[in-house]
């Protein structure tokens, strides 16, 4: 192949795959987050605002010793360790962590931070709207903002209260009194955590304080609400903003301060979240006299100001100017418009897939009569078909030309040897070096085995593996994962005629913790098993295979006590394997 067509075929699939993505931003499920959380495409606008929140509380000298680190165990940390999401160096205590992993569990609700298909359900879940400060599906107009509104800060009242139920009696968070909360963590994925209650609860309350600077129209000052967004209704596509209020704006969302509206917000947020804070944490107040404390803070920043309506164009708000930004840039203009755009890009990426098939046989057979008719006078084309005598005669060599040319070759007739011994029916000793990338549960594995070719169709061995992982999140971390020890046991379809043998192989032994999880420590032990349905095998010479199983299921299982923990892998795997003789 020259440089030349390498580089056009390489152009040509970098526009496909392009394409393919692109339609798959616009046909993804949307969600409302108001101010992002850390993923590996969104920013962490809520962990940085609770940060910057809880930092400064932690710095007032009358709440420094309430708001102190809280300890970690080794099972803490585990957890920890395998967050999402990577802590502020500072927010890497227990209490630190477990407030973040509060904020966060408004829109998560236990399940991965990615998961498109189940993401939409938390955000459109019409019963969970106030967690957000947004319209629930009654919250209509007249009134719809004002309901809103109360919904939100009663939301916010409960959550507070059950968070001082957290608190020991010198008023500091107790580490014993916890929480069970569904969380989706790196590599040990869901678990039901428990953790310190106050961080917990307060943590969801801090997110909708938050979500009322990003989910409302305000008065100029931001310290008012004057109109409540709806997200349901949008997402439904049934939204008329007469009734139920203007849509969720994701460009309201943003916390990088790109203009000074948003920076207003984003300063009054942090704000809002570190006087509830402060005051749930100050020891010389009582539990009553703090949640009274919340209700003025409330009243400072999360009371409705009537008279923005659809008539007067919401006060002329200038929020209402900014509109559902994308990851592309630009809004796409509704369901509607999303599919039909990411039906268009997912056609054209296949349509430049389909360009680089075109160089089939038959194709090829087409091209060169066309070509051939193309050189004929045109006027030859004008006489009748019993005065063009040689035409047929000419399309007919032409194809029969292009059929023998591109004709397939005749068959192999001497066998190709097998590597190892000269009678392939005789036992063989061999080793084993392979290497496999894990494409679901990210992973990777090195793997050292002895071989004993047992027949023509049977190979047994034993095989060592050091299976490390690979934690995706807004960080990617490679953790040392497991060691996986097993028998394997191959059934060979030796093809004596083909450079190639097919294989199944199967493989059960144990697997060996490596590292610390939540409720599943170092050094646990379970079983592993994998099973390759169909491979290959490369007579590269007289004593080398290159072994390419191209899907490898695995399934390291190194805790079966308590809640038991596997780490399912689907692997491509190149090895090679080498025999005496």
């Amino acid at each position: 192949m020259t440089r030349r067509r390498f580089f056009k075929r390489g152009v040509l699939t970098a526009v496909m795959a392009g394409a393919i993505f692109v339609g798959w931003l616009m046909a993804r499920p949307k969600s409302a987050d108001a101010y992002t959380i850390s993923t590996i495409v969104t920013a962490g606008c809520h962990e940085k605002v609770t940060t910057d929140a809880f930092r400064a509380v932690r710095l007032d000298p009358a709440t420094a010793a309430t708001a102190a680190p809280l300890p970690a165990d080794s099972n803490d940390r585990a957890l920890i360790d395998d967050l999402e999401f990577t802590p502020a160096n500072d927010m890497t205590d227990l209490g630190g962590a477990t407030l973040l992993v509060g904020v966060r569990d408004n829109d998560l609700k236990g399940r991965d931070s990615m998961d498109l298909s189940q993401l939409p359900l938390v955000h459109g879940d019409p019963g969970a709207q106030r967690e957000h400060c947004l319209r629930g599906a009654n919250e209509q107009e007249p009134g719809g903002s004002e309901a809103a509104v109360l919904d939100c800060r009663a939301f916010i009242i409960e959550r507070v209260g059950q968070a001082l139920d957290g608190l020991d009696a010198t008023g500091m968070p107790d580490p014993t009194n916890r929480t069970s909360l569904p969380l989706y963590l790196a590599l040990r994925h869901g678990v039901n955590a428990l953790l310190p209650t106050y961080y917990v609860r307060m943590g969801q309350a801090v997110h909708a304080v938050e979500d009322s600077f990003t989910h409302t129209y305000r008065t100029a000052d931001g310290m008012q609400i004057t109109v409540v967004l709806d997200w349901v209704d949008e997402a439904n596509g049934n939204l008329v903003e007469a009734i139920d209020g203007p849509p969720h704006s994701s460009e309201m969302d943003r916390c990088d301060d790109p203009d000074p509206l948003r920076a207003q917000r984003r300063a009054l947020a942090t704000e809002a979240a570190t006087a509830v804070l402060h005051a749930t944490l100050d020891p010389s107040q009582t539990n009553e006299q703090k949640m009274a404390a919340v209700g003025a803070i409330l009243d400072q920043y999360l009371t409705y100001s009537p008279g923005c309506t659809f008539a007067n164009n919401w006060c002329d708000a200038p929020e209402h100017k900014y509109g559902n930004g994308s990851l592309l840039g630009c809004s796409v203009g509704g369901p509607g418009n999303r599919s039909a755009a990411s039906g268009l890009a997912v056609f054209l990426g296949l349509l430049a897939l389909l360009r680089q098939a075109r160089r089939r046989r038959r194709a090829m057979v087409g091209m060169t009569l066309l070509f051939i008719a193309s050189l004929l006078p045109s006027r030859a084309f004008a006489q009748p078909e019993a005065a063009q005598p040689g035409f047929e005669a000419t399309a007919a060599a032409a194809v029969a030309a292009a059929e023998e040319k591109h004709a397939p070759p005749p068959p192999v007739t001497t066998p190709v040897k097998e590597p190892g011994p000269k009678d392939p029916s005789k036992m063989a000793l061999g080793a084993y070096l392979g290497g496999s990338g894990s494409y679901a549960y990210a992973a990777a594995a090195v793997t050292l085995g002895a071989r004993l070719r047992f027949s023509k169709h049977w190979t047994f061995g034993l095989d060592a593996e050091w299976n490390p992982w690979i934690a995706i999140n807004n960080r990617t971390a490679v953790r040392a994962g497991a060691f996986n020890g097993y028998g394997t046991v191959i059934l060979r379809l030796p093809l004596a005629y083909e450079k190639f043998n097919l294989r199944t192989t199967a493989n059960l032994g144990f697997s060996r913790l490596l590292i610390d999880l939540y409720g599943a420590p170092k050094g646990s032990m379970g079983i592993y098993a994998g099973l390759s349905p169909l491979g290959l095998e490369w007579k590269v010479s007289r004593l080398l295979f290159v072994i390419i199983n191209p899907l490898n299921f695995a399934m390291p299982a190194p805790q079966l006590s308590g809640v038991p923990f596997t780490y399912s892998q689907y692997r491509v795997t190149i090895g090679l394997e080498i025999y005496g003789g």
